[in-house]
C-alpha cells in the first residue's frame, strides 16, 4: 500500500536530519536524568564529598538549561531551529565528553554547565522545525519526538546503571557521548547539503514579551503550578529519589533504578493519555490541573508522614509512581497557555514556562542537598548513608512547596479549548 506523500512532505535528507536531532534530544535526556541521580553513591564515593556537592552537579546543568530557555525561544524564531541545533549540539557533545575526563570538581561543574548549555538548544528548536516541516501533521510528529525524548530519561536509570556496572562509569559516559557525536556529525552532514530558510532579521530579539506575559495573574499562577509540580517530580527522578530509596528503604541500586525508570514510563504514557482524555471531554483543562495539585500534595504529605513514623518500606516507591502519573502536564498546560494568551505572546509564554520548569529543578536540587546534609550521615563501607532526620527535613520542606502546587492548581481557569482573556 502506498503512503500518501502529503503525510510526509519532506525529503529523506530533512527527515534524516530531524531524526538525528531527535536522537540528540534523546541523549540530552540521558545526560539530564542520569547525573547525579542514577550514580549518586558512585560519584560521592569517587570524590569523597558531601551531598550538596553531588546534587550541585544536577543544578549546574539545570540553571544553565533553564536560563537559556529564554534566549533560545527568541533566537529560534529569528535564526531557525536547524542553525540553533548546529551550534548548541557542539557544546552538548563537548560537555558530554569532557565530564568523564574531568579530574577536578571545577571541571565537573564546568562540563555539566557546558552540557546543559548545549542541551537547552534542542527541544524548542525541534518544535520550531517540526511545525515548519510538517504543517498538517506536526502534532503527530511532535508527539513522537517527545516520546523518544522521554525514552532517554527511562534509559538513564536502570539501563544506564546496568551499563555502568558492565562497562564502568567512565566508559559508559564515553559511549553515550561518542554516540551523541556521531548523530551530531550526521546532522551537520545533512545540513551542509540543504538550503536553510533565510534569517528573519525583521524579528527582534527582545525580552519585552516576557514582561507582558508576567503581567497576567493567570500566567503567574500557571507558572507556579506547573513549574513547581515539574520541579518536585524531576528532582526526585534525577537527583535524590534513587538515593532516598537506597538509604531509607534499603533498596538495592538496581531495584531503585528500575523504580525511577518506571516513573519515567508512567509520566510519558500519562502525558499522552491526558491529551486524549482532555480531547474526549470537550477540551477540559482545569480538572487535570486540580488532579495534579491534589496528587502532588497528598504524595509528599504521605511520604513525609511515613518518614516521620520511621516506616522503612519499599511501598514508598508506589507513592513515587503515583506522583509520576501527573508529572507530565505539558499536553494540558501548553494548550492552556495558548488559550489564555494572544497569539503574539504564546511563544514567549511557553518559553517562560520551560524556564520555570528547569529553574525549579535546579533550586530543589540545591535545596535537597543542603537539607539532607543538615544531619551527619553514617558510613556503610565507602558509601555515605543519610538517616531519618535528613530525609524528614527534606520532605517536610518539599511538602510546603507541594501545597503551593495545590494552591496554584485551584486558581486555573477553564477554557474548553477556546481562547479567552487571561
Amino acid at each position: 500500500m502506498r503512503i500518501p506523500a502529503r503525510l510526509f512532505p519532506v525529503g529523506p535528507r530533512l527527515t534524516g536530519m530531524l531524526l538525528c536531532g531527535t536522537m540528540l534530544y534523546f541523549f540530552a535526556n540521558v545526560q539530564r536524568v542520569a547525573i547525579p541521580g542514577s550514580v549518586f553513591n558512585l560519584l560521592q564515593e569517587q570524590w569523597n564529598v558531601s551531598a550538596p556537592y553531588i546534587t550541585g552537579l544536577g543544578s549546574a546543568f539545570m540553571y544553565v538549561y533553564a536560563l537559556n530557555q529564554l534566549f533560545i525561544g527568541l533566537l529560534v524564531d529569528r535564526y531557525g531551529g536547524i542553525r540553533i541545533i548546529m551550534t548548541g549540539a557542539f557544546f552538548f557533545c563537548a560537555g558530554s565528553l569532557l565530564f568523564p575526563f574531568s579530574t577536578t570538581l571545577f571541571l565537573l561543574y564546568f562540563s555539566r554547565a557546558l552540557t546543559g548549555l548545549g542541551a537547552s538548544a534542542l527541544y524548542l528548536s525541534l518544535i520550531k522545525e517540526t511545525m515548519r516541516l510538517f504543517d498538517r501533521n506536526y502534532n503527530i510528529v511532535l508527539s513522537l519526538i517527545i516520546m523518544i525524548g522521554y525514552a532517554g530519561g527511562i534509559m538513564a536509570n536502570a539501563p544506564f546503571v546496568a551499563g555502568v556496572e558492565t562497562l564502568g562509569f567512565r566508559n559508559m559516559l564515553l559511549l553515550t557521548g561518542g554516540i551523541s557525536v556521531l548523530f551530531y556529525l550526521f546532522f551537520l552532514a545533512a545540513g551542509a547539503t540543504l538550503k536553510l530558510p533565510p534569517v528573519r532579521r525583521d524579528i527582534p530579539v527582545s525580552f519585552r514579551k516576557f514582561g507582558t506575559v508576567l503581567k497576567s495573574r493567570h500566567n503567574r499562577d500557571l507558572f507556579l503550578f506547573s513549574g513547581v509540580n515539574f520541579g518536585l517530580y524531576y528532582v526526585m527522578q534525577t537527583v535524590i529519589g534513587k538515593k532516598f530509596l537506597e538509604d531509607f528503604c534499603s533498596m538495592e541500586s538496581e531495584s531503585a533504578a528500575w523504580v525511577l525508570s518506571l516513573m519515567g514510563t508512567i509520566s510519558a504514557i500519562s502525558g499522552v493519555l491526558f491529551a486524549v482524555v482532555s480531547r474526549m471531554t470537550g477540551n477540559r483543562r482545569r480538572i487535570f490541573c486540580r488532579l495534579a495539585g491534589i496528587i502532588c500534595f497528598l504524595v509528599f504529605l504521605s511520604v513525609t508522614t511515613m518518614v516521620f513514623l520511621d516506616l522503612h518500606t519499599p511501598a514508598l516507591a508506589l507513592l513515587f509512581c503515583l506522583f509520576s502519573l501527573t508529572a507530565s502536564m505539558s499536553s494540558i498546560t501548553i494548550p492552556l497557555l495558548r488559550e489564555t494568551n494572544s497569539e503574539d505572546n504564546t511563544g514567549a509564554a511557553v518559553c517562560f514556562m520551560n524556564f520555570s520548569f528547569y529553574l525549579s529543578v535546579a533550586v530543589f536540587g540545591n535545596l535537597a542537598g543542603f537539607l539532607i546534609n543538615l544531619f551527619p550521615p553514617h558510613r556503610n563501607g565507602s558509601i555515605l548513608v543519610y538517616g531519618r532526620e535528613s530525609y524528614l527535613a527534606m520532605f517536610f520542606t518539599l511538602t510546603l512547596f507541594a501545597f503551593a502546587v495545590l494552591y496554584g492548581s485551584l486558581r486555573m481557569r477553564e477554557t474548553m479549548g477556546k481562547r479567552i482573556d487571561s
